[in-house]
């Protein structure tokens, strides 16, 4: 019974995620078409069409490392064409721990926050610098941005806000993600926030290799 109820609220969870990330990428192909640039339209709900297949699909939570990633670069492609010269990111991902089994969907709502509560109220270019890599049994996913910084208190709040709007904190994903990850592997394991103003942030993720009895 605790296992089908923690089953419950993780599907109740990820119901929530998808909404959110489909309306902002829908703003960006409002804003493309807005300025006429047809091209990347296509382009862009292409992209969109892709990532909504792989995110709505009806497979296991449990997906490899390789196609998170590849998710994770198929969001920051379709910001980066909207963002143009004022979005760069990079990912480095050990190629060893590709193959390793992980809940899915862990990346992109930390991504879309560094964006839309970092990045995009920046004069100067973003900067996204993704890592994973194996920590012992554990595997360790940090989401680095070049953007405003936030206070202590503020990280904080984000990983208790229970709604957001693009104008305030948000947190919506990121509280989440470590709801999710809380339900499935136990209090240890989460999120971190660490966050200077005027210097950027950097979100930790730290998740136990999954084994089929876990799920």
């Amino acid at each position: 019974q605790q296992k089908e109820l923690r089953i419950s609220e993780m599907n109740t969870l990820i119901s929530q995620i998808n909404p959110h990330f489909l309306y902002n990428t829908l703003d960006s192909i409002i804003w493309m078409a807005e300025g006429r640039k047809y091209e990347e339209v296509v382009l862009m709900t292409a992209s969109l069409a892709r990532l909504l297949r792989q995110s709505i699909s009806n497979e296991d939570e449990v997906v490899p490392l390789a196609r998170e990633v590849e998710y994770a670069k198929g969001y920051l492609t379709i910001q980066k064409m909207r963002y143009k010269d004022k979005l760069e990111f990079e990912i480095d991902v050990e190629p060893s721990i590709l193959n390793i089994p992980l809940i899915k969907l862990v990346l992109q709502p930390i991504i879309e926050n560094a964006i839309y509560h970092g990045i995009d109220r920046m004069v100067d270019q973003g900067f996204i610098t993704i890592r994973i890599f194996p920590d012992g049994e554990d595997i360790v996913f940090q989401v680095e941005d070049n953007g405003i910084g936030m206070t202590e208190e503020q990280c904080s709040q984000f990983l208790k806000q229970e709604g957001s709007d693009r104008q305030g904190l948000g947190g919506i994903g990121i509280k989440n993600v470590n709801d999710r990850i809380k339900i499935y592997f136990g209090e240890k394991y989460g999120i971190s926030i660490e966050s200077e103003l005027d210097e950027g942030t950097c979100v930790t993720i730290r998740m136990p290799k999954v084994k089929g009895d876990e799920v």
